[in-house]
């Protein structure tokens, strides 16, 4: 659940090409020419392409270096092609087309907010003082992280996921981590603690306090060789 919802906040950025195959709408448009050329929306902004969509108060796409910038009231939001939305909200944003590079910020004071609502169960909710992210390959939730919903629970300093290796990295405040769901359940409380999709696997190191319940004792077995 955590892969997928960090990639999705990565992937709800504007799409590469701005204008083709999208809808840009804002109350006022100004095109700055020159040297610096850029295109400015401002008052209820909106951008939609391929099952994203960005809404803000404020935007900048600036051609020389293919990047967005985005202020007030940020909203990002993915449909995928299963009908699970993604949806995420700050106050600033800012994406770079070709590095694929971007963050998500909140106002002062403020928390990043993003759910996982997958068709007819519950949803799943998270916070974080700063999200990050390099095209899909790494995203980063900083300043403080928490998710909660039916599947899964952490809490942490700062939560990478880096989608090659398939690993979540808990750090920072002695992490805690709560699996609900599946052949086995736990809840561990560490200096650090990894997760991994193959194999499912999660391994905690320093001080590691918690529990671990196996519903089939043939799987306990398993893990213990």
């Amino acid at each position: 659940m955590i892969a997928a919802l960090l990639l999705a906040l990565a992937s709800s950025s504007p799409a590469s090409e701005p204008l083709v195959g999208s809808v840009v709408r804002s109350k006022q448009y100004v095109i700055h020419r020159g040297a610096s050329k850029s295109e400015e929306l401002i008052g209820d902004v909106r951008y939609e392409a391929g099952g994203k969509r960005m809404t803000s108060d404020w935007a900048l796409f600036s051609h020389a270096d293919r990047s967005w910038k985005a202020r007030g009231s940020v909203r990002l939001r993915r449909e995928s092609e299963d009908g699970v939305v993604f949806e995420a909200a700050g106050e600033k944003a800012g994406h770079e087309q070709d590095s694929g590079r971007g963050f998500l910020e909140p106002a002062a004071g403020g928390r990043v907010s993003f759910s996982r609502r997958p068709p007819g169960v519950e949803a799943d909710f998270g916070t974080s003082g700063r999200v990050s992210w390099n095209g899909e390959q790494r995203v980063t939730m900083s300043a403080g992280a928490r998710v909660w919903g039916p599947r899964l629970e952490l809490a942490a300093d700062e939560a990478v996921y880096e989608k090659k290796d398939g690993r979540l990295t808990l750090n920072g405040g002695r992490p805690v981590l709560r699996k609900v769901e599946g052949e086995w359940t736990t809840a561990l409380k560490a200096d650090t603690i990894t997760a991994t999709e193959v194999p499912r696997r999660v391994e905690a190191r320093g001080k590691v306090v918690g529990w671990m319940i196996f519903k089939d004792e043939k799987k306990l077995k398993e893990f213990a060789k």
